[in-house]
């Protein structure tokens, strides 16, 4: 049964704040990693690149990466980036993981505000916990992206549209705010920003039957409002990027990405598949609790047993069951929310699991709806415990290869060449994941409560990554050009081989670069005709499979960060190095 009071004294961090005790222990663990981290190529590089670019031209509506028009993306986002830049003089990591971050708190608190009034602290923290460390809700707290700050819009837009519709709370300005709401999501990410709030809420009304509200909610004022706001964004984009900037946006990017996608094609159950994963550690609670809410289902009331303790509660013998009431709006809002958010997505062409942010905050606070109604079962316990369970196995068997007390060849040959992850801050960290969890199952198995594991669970992932956060810099030349690019001499030429997205290093080295691809063959021919030094930057890996890379690099120093290295060839050697060529 569930054990859910805290039993704290009065004035109590705890009791009075929970949430912000909550924060405070996920922004304390995640510091240090935001800190020291490097930026990844993929997109976060790419973004700070496009904000040199914008600065260095003035553009604030267009934006271009490298003289190509970038509008993938609104410009919300790209004015932080700026912003930052400016501030700091430099691109900090920690100062924009903030907009990540403070969003992911954002998120939560509404949550908590919406669903958890009148909760026991533990299960409020609870869920606070395992909102944030959702595998890919944790991993978008982490990274540069504009997602969580469209996730937080999104959740305000729900959240004001039941407060209008319920009116509980309501305000006048709610009407105003709603579409604000869209627009801000859809000026930070795109259409899924502006397609999502008003789906999940025509489904809700259609289910309700309300068709009156199409018009309250809905109606010409939403739209209006939504309608101004995009029309002076867009003549501001056609006045510094033009006609083709225009068509690039709303044609290209937008229906193309959603019809015939030319990147991120998926087949349309992808994310059936992926949101499982995605919602891991928590993924067999929240998924069976989903279940649940469609089925029929029978609830545990423990009200009708007089003076029954707290610790009485815990014999399932002693429970009374009778049938559930029906679903509330909220609940039946919620599952509206998921199920057609993800049809919509998957109705789009281009997909990745990261676009499903904006439904795990409604999947996971599904779950106290649903336990409400239906009541605490045995499944539910459990599909929290095997997760601990698991992540003891593996701090265990991590434990045993690193102390050498088991043998696996290929973990062996591995930690060569990862010598970082023998470290004592990783091996700390280890040690907390597997006593976090092995002390939640204690709980589990103890006092038969969900809550209580779920946190130490959450906890165990937060402490880890604080832990392991002091080997960051040895990590950091596998996240990124960072390490690499601060061997580059100064004066010379770049150019690159074998890399992935290098043509955004220019934010870290000042200057463009010339990207090779897969062409060693004319960069060798290109670097002896050069007249000026060259530095070249490849994977040591590439070199070594590749002779005509082998043999140019023979004619100088070799520096090595990570899995890649640099050499700088010199006008007075190349001349040699043409006849060696030869």
């Amino acid at each position: 049964m569930r054990n859910n009071s805290l039993k704290t004294g009065q004035g109590n961090i705890f009791t009075r704040h929970p949430l912000m005790a909550v924060f405070a222990f996920t922004f304390v663990c995640l510091f240090p990693m935001m800190m020291t981290r490097d930026f990844t190529p993929s997109n976060e590089l790419r973004y700070l690149s496009i904000a040199d670019e914008a600065i260095a031209d003035g553009h604030i509506f267009a934006f271009y990466n490298h003289g190509i028009p970038y509008a993938d993306k609104p410009p919300l986002y790209f004015w932080i980036v700026m912003l930052c830049r400016l501030l700091f003089g430099h691109h900090s990591c920690l100062a924009l993981s903030m907009f990540s971050l403070i969003p992911a708190f954002g998120i939560v608190g509404i949550m908590d505000k919406w669903v958890m009034k009148g909760k026991p602290v533990m299960d409020r923290m609870a869920l606070a916990g395992m909102t944030l460390t959702c595998v890919m809700f944790l991993g978008t707290m982490i990274v540069l992206r504009m997602d969580m700050l469209m996730c937080l819009f999104i959740v305000l837009a729900l959240w004001t549209f039941y407060r209008m519709y319920t009116g509980e709370g309501a305000r006048k300005s709610d009407s105003v705010m709603l579409p604000v709401w869209i627009f801000l999501a859809l000026f930070t990410k795109g259409p899924v920003g502006l397609l999502m709030p008003p789906l999940a809420i025509a489904v809700f009304l259609a289910v309700k039957r309300d068709w009156k509200g199409f018009g309250k909610y809905l109606g010409l004022k939403t739209w209006g409002i939504i309608a101004g706001f995009a029309a002076i964004w867009l003549s501001c984009v056609w006045f510094e990027g033009g006609a083709e900037y225009i068509d690039n946006l709303l044609v290209k990017q937008t229906v193309g990405r959603a019809v015939n996608a030319f990147t991120h094609a998926k087949p349309f159950w992808f994310y059936l598949v992926t949101i499982v994963w995605c919602l891991a550690p928590y993924c067999l609670l929240l998924v069976g609790c989903f279940v649940a809410s469609l089925l029929p289902a029978r609830r545990t009331n423990l009200s009708h047993t007089p003076n029954m303790t707290e610790g009485a509660k815990t014999d399932i013998a002693q429970r009374v069951k009778e049938y559930v009431s029906t679903r509330s709006d909220l609940e039946v809002l919620f599952l509206c929310t998921i199920i057609s958010t993800v049809a919509m997505l998957s109705s789009f062409s281009s997909k990745l699991p990261i676009y499903l942010v904006p439904v795990f905050p409604f999947c996971v606070y599904l779950f106290p709806i649903v336990l409400d109604r239906i009541g605490e079962r045995w499944w539910m316990r459990w599909s929290v415990g095997i997760f601990s369970f698991i992540f003891t196995i593996i701090g265990l068997a991590a434990l045993l290869v690193l102390f050498g007390a088991v043998h696996v060849p290929a973990v062996e040959d591995l930690l060569i060449e990862y010598s970082f992850a023998r470290e004592a801050p990783v091996i700390n960290g280890i040690i907390l994941l597997t006593l976090a969890n092995a002390l939640g199952i204690w709980f589990l198995i103890k006092r038969k409560v969900w809550n209580i594991p779920a946190l130490l669970l959450g906890a165990s992932l937060f402490l880890t990554v604080f832990s392991a956060s002091a080997v960051v810099k040895d990590i950091n030349p596998y996240i990124g050009y960072g390490a690499i690019c601060a061997k580059v001499p100064e004066g010379t030429d770049v150019a690159t081989v074998f890399l992935h997205r290098p043509e955004n290093i220019d934010a870290y080295i000042g200057r463009q670069i010339s990207d090779y691809g897969k062409d060693p063959d004319r960069l060798v021919k290109d670097a002896l005709a050069s007249g000026k030094p060259l530095t070249i930057i490849t994977t040591t890996s590439k070199l070594e499979k590749t002779p005509e890379l082998q043999q140019l690099f023979s004619r100088g120093t070799v520096l090595y960060a990570g899995p890649y290295c640099l050499m700088t060839v010199h006008p007075d050697k190349a001349s040699d190095g043409t006849r060696l060529n030869q």
